[in-house]
């Protein structure tokens, strides 16, 4: 049996590593005594397939996983046995049974939505608009990687707004998010002249 599951990353797991959240899901499982089915060969795996790997420090508010378990339950029973067995910060918004054959999440995602709250009260918004403006306007936007490759993040911006909310004005980002063209919401807030101290990033979704 095939299950997808809808999920928030929030509080402290935002710190989390993809590779500990896959962990995560594993123990978690385990203690509800729902069996995960593994990979063949030496060194046998736990099929967890996590949609796009979301960078550590960022909120997740819908992302999704696909795990392959061993018996056949109904969704109510699954949400009955994961009660109280997964840790603060990891939510569980939605599960459902997906055919077994179906692609892989990552070959299916082609865009992620972000907002990005910033913390510094201090820059205007006419300020954040005008550099959202000239951002748009440049035909490339090189940035380093971290093993040192620069990039082009133009291309793997689709869309960018300011949107001005009475309580938080928050920058909403639409990025590319296929396998090598995925844009990073921290690295278009730091070509927008911002600092990693300077702000908050929330996935809200994938298209």
């Amino acid at each position: 049996m095939r299950i997808r599951i809808s999920f928030q990353k929030i509080s402290q797991l935002r710190f989390t590593s993809t590779l500990d959240l896959q962990t995560i899901w594993e123990r978690s499982l385990r203690r509800a005594n729902i069996r995960i089915e593994y990979s063949k060969g030496f060194h046998p795996q736990p099929r967890i397939q996590i949609g796009v790997p979301l960078p550590l420090g960022f909120v997740g508010l819908d992302e999704k996983v696909d795990i392959w378990i061993q018996d056949t339950f109904s969704i109510d029973e699954l949400l009955s046995m994961l009660q109280g067995k997964l840790p603060a910060g990891l939510k569980i918004i939605n599960i459902e049974e997906i055919p077994a054959q179906e692609k892989t999440l990552s070959s299916k995602i082609r865009l992620s939505e972000y907002k990005v709250f910033l913390f510094n009260k201090e820059t205007s918004s006419i300020d954040i608009q005008n550099r959202i403006n000239e951002l748009i306007l440049l035909e490339e936007i090189i940035r380093t990687k971290r093993n040192g490759k620069k990039y082009d993040l133009r291309p793997l911006i689709e869309s960018i707004e300011l949107n001005i909310d009475p309580k938080n004005a928050y920058i909403s980002l639409i990025l590319l998010s296929q396998q090598n063209k995925t844009g990073r919401a921290d690295e278009v807030m730091f070509a927008l002249g911002f600092q990693q101290n300077d702000f908050l990033v929330e996935r809200t979704g994938y298209y």
